[in-house]
């Protein structure tokens, strides 16, 4: 992963004034050894999104990818073995792609999804699925929820765009801390409440 880090520290600093990316709430970020497993929920309002997300705090982060993405076989080594980005089929429970995440979670990464599985084409939040809050129940790993806000909620160069960390949501807090009667829903919930309190509260 030396080639992507390399282009973060030196594209990033570029990326992010070009794009007007303004970061509230970086504090909320758990950045000290032996803080609890982290993994970071978003909404999804543009293809900027991962980018924005990785140049705008000081840790890495490794995504769930739609696994159309990996049929070039240059921009799967990009995305994999220099971005550390692996492969989910969408629609499909796709165990694998929920066992490389609890993995990363289980190694100390930050592990980064958009619960909403796919880019909202108007900017309000869809229908989240359930597969964070698995990971979350099965890992014990906290929530850092993100907000993405932008005028009209299009992500373009040269206007603002905010991110917004909130703080990190335990496993208690989102009623998954029973591993043996997590309820997925309710998380999924407040994780998308979350998020979806932040949007307004900065729109």
């Amino acid at each position: 992963m030396k080639l992507g880090r390399f282009l973060i520290r030196t594209l990033g600093p570029l990326i992010r004034v070009c794009m007007r990316v303004q970061v509230v709430g970086k504090e909320n970020i758990p950045t000290t050894p032996g803080d609890p497993p982290l993994v970071l929920c978003s909404n999804h309002i543009s293809n900027w999104d991962p980018v924005l997300l990785v140049v705008a705090q000081p840790r890495h982060i490794y995504f769930m990818a739609k696994s159309e993405l990996f049929g070039n076989r240059l921009f799967a080594w990009l995305l994999g073995k220099q971005f550390g980005a692996f492969p989910v089929k969408r629609g499909t429970g796709d165990t694998g792609a929920i066992d490389t995440a609890k993995q990363l979670v289980s190694e100390g990464k930050l592990m980064g999804i958009f619960p909403e599985g796919t880019r909202s084409k108007d900017g309000k939040l869809l229908r989240a699925k359930s597969g964070a809050s698995l990971i979350v129940a099965q890992t014990g790993a906290h929530v850092l929820p993100v907000a993405i806000v932008a005028k009209g909620q299009k992500v373009r160069p040269f206007k603002p765009t905010t991110l917004i960390v909130g703080k990190p949501l335990s496993p208690a807090e989102l009623h998954v801390d029973d591993p043996a009667a997590p309820d997925l829903r309710f998380a999924t919930r407040k994780i998308m409440g979350t998020i979806a309190a932040m949007m307004e509260e900065y729109q």
